[in-house]
């Protein structure tokens, strides 16, 4: 035994992760034309907007960041919209991650928390944060106000980010949680004869659920009402894309499952685990960390008795997509976040990002506009009409 431990031990001290992934030819954005429907209707929106909650799943916060809404908040286009960003899953990310966040943050001057959408506690605290901004909102534009006096359309608040970073799952928590604190005691957790929470907006393990930016959901009474609205997930654009972004943003479940072969998903995940705990798939190599993910996969259908490597990929894929929880074990998928502050600048990365954007925005049409031979929909009629109303 004595003899045994100490080969692992010469063998495992040996072992040289891959620094560099192999360039493997892959489809590098997944943008579709209901998205760009949806950031139509955020220009509509957003000038009745009093916050933009930005969603991005921690274990993946450089891919799962659209300059898109970078380049509506810098360039003012949303007024006096405030915006927050949201890490979702930080029940799943390393702690080394979690620090990286707030020195990147820092340097910019963003406003960001972490959470679990699924988790009431946290967004409870994300209900109290959102009554302190509708009261600072009134303070700066109202100055103080007696009563329970709010603003005329109230505070609303618009759900965006990549496809599949949680902003349903967050949409439909909120209004359970917040329905307590309403007088909607139908939605509430004292109020419901099942305990069973109705979901207000489609939840799923893939990308693309939700199609349609939703109607207002008051998830507060706060002032006279903090409502949301839930939008479809935005890719990225091919411009701003990169192929190791496509791949982390794989590993999340933010693209279609079938853009990128599962194969090479199941590479990446193996890639990216040897930079940081080979430990994490040790119960399929007996111990020993490996580059080659075929003897993974074998691991993996041995254990689970799936024949064909597609299918273990997929399940291994899966697997740490919805996160390793009974393990406890965190990975990132960004490689960003294993470099050091001389090999990456996320303040670079943005100013980088908002250049190779360029003009892309300015061919999608603003507040009401419309292309020639295109009707306006309600909704859009809705959002123009009620920005003349108030001035906005």
């Amino acid at each position: 035994m004595f003899l045994h431990r100490q080969v692992f031990r010469r063998l495992n001290s040996t072992f040289v992760p891959r620094h560099v992934f192999p360039d493997y030819r892959i489809a590098l954005t997944d943008f579709k034309g209901h998205q760009m429907r949806a950031i139509q209707r955020f220009q509509q929106l957003l000038p009745q907007l009093n916050l933009l909650l930005e969603l991005r799943d921690s274990r993946a916060p450089i891919s799962t960041r659209n300059v898109i809404f970078d380049d509506l908040m810098v360039n003012r286009r949303g007024g006096n919209t405030k915006r927050l960003v949201l890490y979702t899953k930080s029940d799943l990310c390393p702690k080394e991650t979690i620090e990286k966040l707030r020195v990147w943050h820092s340097e910019l001057g963003d406003e960001f928390m972490t959470l679990d959408s699924r988790s009431a506690r946290d967004v409870r605290n994300l209900i109290k944060i959102l009554e302190w901004k509708y009261d600072q909102t009134i303070e700066q534009t109202l100055g103080h106000v007696e009563g329970n006096e709010g603003l005329p359309l109230g505070y609303r608040i618009l759900v965006a980010g990549m496809p599949n970073v949680g902003k349903s799952t967050l949409v439909n928590t909120l209004r359970f949680v917040g329905a307590a604190k309403t007088h909607n005691l139908s939605e509430s957790v004292h109020g419901s004869v099942s305990h069973k929470r109705r979901k207000v907006a489609k939840t799923g393990g893939q990308a693309g659920v939700t199609r349609a930016t939703s109607e207002c959901i008051r998830i507060a009474d706060h002032r006279g009402g903090i409502y949301l609205y839930d939008t479809p997930g935005v890719s990225l654009p091919g411009r701003v894309t990169t192929r190791e972004k496509m791949l982390s943003l794989s590993q999340c479940g933010c693209v279609k499952n079938n853009l990128v072969d599962p194969i090479i998903q199941a590479d990446y995940l193996l890639y990216i685990m040897n930079l940081q705990n080979p430990a994490a798939y040790d119960q399929y190599t007996k111990g020993l960390p490996t580059n080659n993910v075929y003897k993974v996969l074998a691991g993996v259908g041995k254990a689970t008795g799936i024949k064909d490597d597609n299918g273990a990929a997929i399940h291994w894929i899966d697997k740490w997509r919805q996160g390793a929880r009974q393990t406890k074990q965190k990975i990132s998928f960004d490689v960003e976040t294993l470099l050091d502050d001389e090999s990456f600048s996320y303040k670079d990365l943005v100013a980088r990002e908002l250049e190779q954007l360029g003009p892309w925005l300015s061919s999608v049409p603003q507040d009401g506009q419309k292309s020639a031979g295109q009707r306006l929909s309600k909704q859009a009629l809705k959002a123009k009409n009620s920005n003349q109303l108030f001035n906005l």
